[in-house]
């Protein structure tokens, strides 16, 4: 690509080149640092790759645990222990609605502020559930089974 004094922009393509990167039209390649993986383990690594991002997504945005303002190390501590324990109860609840085959038109964050208004009251060691519409009664359904 050269161009000029007046800014004309003149290219020409290398067909050499132009027929190498062909050869490569639909490869995806991976790198890695681990060289102990097999060629499968590396790419089955790489699928896992979403639901890792998804759980940082997920981690900074709907449990808001970032940012940590935190100096001492057992605070640091224990707001990474929350945070693990949340995500962990996230997914399990994801979990038991996969299981129930519960499924909603909306989004999961309207899902997450449906739950937020469900209620119960803890009366002498006996739980008792306030009232729920449909959608509060079905994700009450599945999570309980």
């Amino acid at each position: 690509m050269d161009i000029d004094d007046k800014c004309n922009i003149k290219y020409k393509l290398n067909p050499d080149r132009v027929m190498q990167d062909e050869r490569l039209d639909g490869i995806k390649g991976f790198a890695t640092n681990d060289f102990t993986l097999s060629a499968n383990d590396v790419i089955a690594h790489y699928q896992n790759q979403y639901d890792v991002e998804k759980a940082f997504r997920i981690s900074k945005t709907d449990l808001r645990i970032r940012p940590i303002y935190h100096r001492i190390e057992e605070r640091i501590k224990a707001h990474v222990l929350i945070s693990f324990v949340s995500y962990a109860v996230y997914k399990e609840f994801e979990r038991r609605l996969k299981l129930g085959n519960v499924k909603f038109n909306f989004s999961q964050k309207l899902l997450r502020d449906i739950i937020k208004h469900m209620f119960a009251l803890n009366v002498k060691g006996k739980f008792y559930t306030l009232s729920f519409d449909e959608i509060q009664q079905k994700v009450y359904d599945a999570i309980n089974t």
